[in-house]
């Protein structure tokens, strides 16, 4: 009977083994970024040298730093991108950290693609960090594999941040054979230049309904007669529509555009007046 009991538990015991296996291959884990004081993807799925693959990760925040820097309390939309020909599943881990130190920079929020990536407490070395990492259903892919979230950037005088990030591409959910890992950084300093510069709020600037499906409301005042341009960009960087480009705009403006030909998605206004522009961002349903 005992031996029975033995054999049962055994096989109880390695049941649960193999379903956390599998997870750990499906599901992100905190604390494998590659930053100052971490392994990377290595550790569960590396079977070739780091950055050895005929792949790639990138890091690309949506609006453009500017200047190469962040606006102190400004939001952008981080995309993180694996590319490797041949593979089927993707994975990621990320933070952002204050440089030369191993302390968060900024705030992580998810935004429209929470279905693929979360926010987790860095568990394996510093409990008080964040990571943003993929989720079991958020790794399938086909030769190229993206995510989207928000980085809210700290506020002034916090200095320059590291962006660190490892990646995983592979053929197979649950086996590391034939895995190559990828890492990346990107150093960003404060600027007080960039799309800020236009305090919003002083031209009463509304874009609306948001989300939308059809047409696109815009008001705006202006105190003087002003340059004044509208453009639409798509989560990439890429400008998808020309709304404004006037010399001389004054008074108070109140226009409505249609914007059914958009793919659903999340796009960014970008209101330029007298050379100083800034962004709202848009979602279209």
């Amino acid at each position: 009977m005992k031996k029975k009991i033995t054999l049962a538990l055994f096989a109880i015991v390695a049941v649960c083994a193999m379903s956390l296996k599998t997870f750990a291959y499906n599901s992100g884990a905190a604390g494998y970024t590659g930053a100052y004081t971490e392994g990377d993807c290595t550790g569960c799925h590396g079977t070739h040298a780091v950055n050895s693959g005929p792949g790639s990760i990138t890091i690309n925040p949506t609006p453009a730093f500017a200047d190469g820097g962040y606006v102190p309390g400004t939001q952008y939309t981080i995309k993180v991108t694996i590319t490797n020909t041949g593979m089927d599943y993707f994975g990621f881990d990320l933070e952002a950290l204050l440089s030369g130190d191993t302390t968060n920079a900024g705030t992580f929020a998810i935004i429209t693609d929470s279905t693929n990536d979360q926010i987790m407490a860095n568990g394996n070395n510093d409990p008080s960090l964040n990571d943003v990492t993929h989720t079991l259903s958020g790794i399938s892919g086909k030769v190229t594999k993206s995510w989207y979230f928000n980085w809210t950037a700290p506020t002034t005088g916090t200095g320059v941040v590291t962006f660190f990030v490892a990646g995983v591409a592979n053929t197979s959910k649950t086996s590391a054979a034939g895995a190559y890992v990828y890492t990346d950084s990107l150093v960003v300093p404060q600027t007080t230049m960039g799309i800020n510069e236009l305090n919003s709020s002083a031209f009463n600037l509304s874009v609306f309904p948001n989300p939308l499906t059809e047409n696109m409301n815009v008001k705006f005042s202006l105190k003087e007669t002003s340059s004044v341009t509208m453009e639409i960009f798509d989560v990439n960087g890429n400008k998808v529509s020309d709304l404004i480009s006037e010399n001389e705009m004054s008074g108070d403006i109140n226009k409505t555009f249609n914007v059914s030909t958009l793919a659903k998605g999340i796009y960014f206004v970008k209101l330029e007046i007298n050379n100083k522009s800034t962004l709202k961002k848009i979602v279209v349903e």
